[in-house]
């Protein structure tokens, strides 16, 4: 069914985040042509980290994290580091993304004047970056990687893309820059360039720590759809086969064809020790799945499962009986 993300794209305000710790600095032009860069150091309260059993690091932000930055005021802030990334989308479905040998870094983006912020930009998305130890990594775009519409929310930050074209009726919008991982770093900062003038976001201790850490390998050990009478269970097995603890986060799509731009992804998201399972089951109605109208149809309708994983399962159903082959 649709999510409140789908809902609030329809126009409805989110709420406001609070920030990271950061600093601020101006870009002069020498008269030889040469930019440089003047720093102001944050001295405000330090930003409270804690890491998760899986190994996510989140933040408790301090509220000085706005920076004025040429003639507006930029808040970036609830920066998270992800092996991998949930995604809702406002149109059609929700899913993961999940490269090997990849990670993310997404923040809350939110910009305006000091009366008033939103997701609308200026600046815009592309006047970001994220600075790893003086290397640069330019923003992502996701839309070519998801499977539904238009994406909202991604790894749980913000209500749509920072500088969208649909960003208007959004208060909160995200930021996401992606890297290889692991990556051994001392400092890593949410960079944003505008109007001559930049401003920085570091990151904290911990959440730099977990850039450095080795995402878990997951092996699929079952993927089943168990016909009933007007159900089907789908059930799915995963071992986390590395010495690594962490987190399984993949989507689980089962069709409803028959309600148009429904949401038809199941997100599991579940902390794994190393060598420990997952073991997950759900029960889905068989009512909408089908494409057929006629009596006698018969629609072979597939679930799948999308993340670190992949696999697929075909179901038949015909005149309200299912059999999986």
């Amino acid at each position: 069914m649709p999510s409140s993300n789908r809902r609030r794209f329809l126009g409805v305000a989110g709420t406001a985040l609070t920030g990271l710790a950061g600093c601020a600095g101006d870009l002069t032009t020498d008269s030889d042509g040469t930019t440089t860069e003047t720093s102001t150091t944050d001295t405000t309260t330090p930003t409270d980290t804690s890491t998760t059993s899986d190994g996510t690091s989140t933040t408790s932000e301090p509220e000085s994290s706005e920076r004025t930055i040429g003639d507006v005021v930029v808040d970036v802030t609830d920066a998270t580091v992800r092996k991998a990334v949930a995604y809702e989308s406002a149109m059609g479905s929700g899913g993961v993304i999940a490269p090997d040998g990849q990670q993310f870094v997404v923040a809350a983006v939110r910009s305006g004047t000091t009366s008033e912020t939103n997701a609308t930009g200026a600046p815009s998305y592309d006047s970001f970056d994220l600075v790893v130890d003086g290397e640069t990594y330019s923003p992502i775009y996701v839309e070519d990687r998801t499977t539904g519409g238009n994406t909202t929310s991604l790894a749980g930050r913000g209500e749509i893309p920072y500088d969208s074209p649909y960003a208007n009726s959004y208060e909160v919008g995200w930021v996401a820059f992606e890297l290889p991982s692991p990556v051994d770093a001392s400092a890593v900062a949410v960079r944003c360039r505008y109007g001559g003038e930049t401003a920085e976001w570091t990151l904290s201790d911990d959440q730099v720590d977990a850039l450095g850490r080795p995402a878990p390998e997951f092996e699929l050990r079952s993927f089943e759809a168990t016909p009933n009478e007007s159900s089907v269970d789908i059930s799915l097995v995963v071992e986390n086969v590395s010495e690594t603890d962490g987190r399984f986060l993949a989507a689980v799509y089962w069709p409803t064809a028959r309600i148009a731009d429904d949401d038809e992804s199941t997100i599991v998201d579940r902390s794994v020790d190393a060598g420990g399972r997952v073991e997950w089951t759900q029960t889905f109605d068989t009512e909408y799945a089908g494409g057929g109208d006629s009596e006698g149809d018969t629609d072979a309708v597939t679930a799948s499962v999308d993340g670190p994983v992949t696999a697929e399962r075909t179901v038949e159903l015909d005149s309200g009986t299912t059999t999986s082959n």
